[in-house]
């Protein structure tokens, strides 16, 4: 089965996505490393719902969908990092203001800074966009138009194939025109002018470089 160069870009993005679901996206003591589905967020059930329905549109050709599947899921992504930024940010608050002068506060604040973001966002976002993208990507291997011959049959002529059929059409338009042209011309009897025997129409009544007239016959 061959694929279009949307579909490609759309499998490759639904795997993307699908494997970034999975991968770390933040690294905690204790904790160690989470990833959006393990984080027991709801948000991870509806990515890899909508990876695996990219997936699926990318390996069916149906890839208008793909743009609500991968806006969507990058919208969910953008939210959940915006939101891990401000929740890591407000956990680091928290801690320095009440262990403030406790002996411990120093190891609490040392953990903290151990909180480091993963490189499974990388994956989520690049998974979305390459969904978005594969929706409104142009295949220049199908960039054709249709041409009905009749009613019942149709047939693709790709747009370069049809530009060169115009061009040869009217060249052969034209050569026509002018072989006829020809063809008439060499259809016209001439006779010489009687006063300076220049070849001139047959039906002429004038010569057209003497001056002279002629006798009409």
């Amino acid at each position: 089965m061959d694929f279009t160069k949307q579909q490609l870009i759309g499998l490759t993005g639904g795997a993307v996505l699908l494997l970034g679901i999975f991968l770390p996206i933040v690294s905690m003591p204790i904790v160690g490393s989470v990833s959006i589905f393990s984080s027991g967020r709801i948000d991870g059930y509806v990515l890899l719902g909508l990876a695996i329905i990219g997936l699926i549109l990318s390996f069916t050709n149906n890839l208008k969908p793909l743009r609500l599947v991968g806006g969507v899921s990058l919208l969910i992504v953008v939210i959940d990092f915006i939101y891990l930024l401000y929740k890591l940010k407000s956990i680091k608050g928290d801690v320095s203001e009440k262990l403030q002068g406790n002996p411990f506060g120093g190891m609490a604040e040392a953990m903290m800074s151990t909180v480091q973001i993963q490189y499974g966002w990388v994956f989520l976002f690049i998974g979305g966009a390459l969904l978005i993208y594969a929706a409104f990507a142009v295949d220049s291997t199908n960039q054709s138009e249709r041409v009905y011959e009749s009613p019942d049959i149709a047939i693709d002529i790709p747009k370069s194939t049809k530009t060169k059929l115009v061009a040869t059409d009217m060249f052969a338009h034209n050569a026509g025109v002018k072989a006829k042209s020809e063809e008439k011309v060499d259809d016209v009897e001439f006779k010489a002018c009687p006063f300076c025997a220049e070849q001139i129409r047959v039906s002429a009544i004038k010569c057209k470089h003497c001056g002279s007239m002629l006798e009409s016959n």
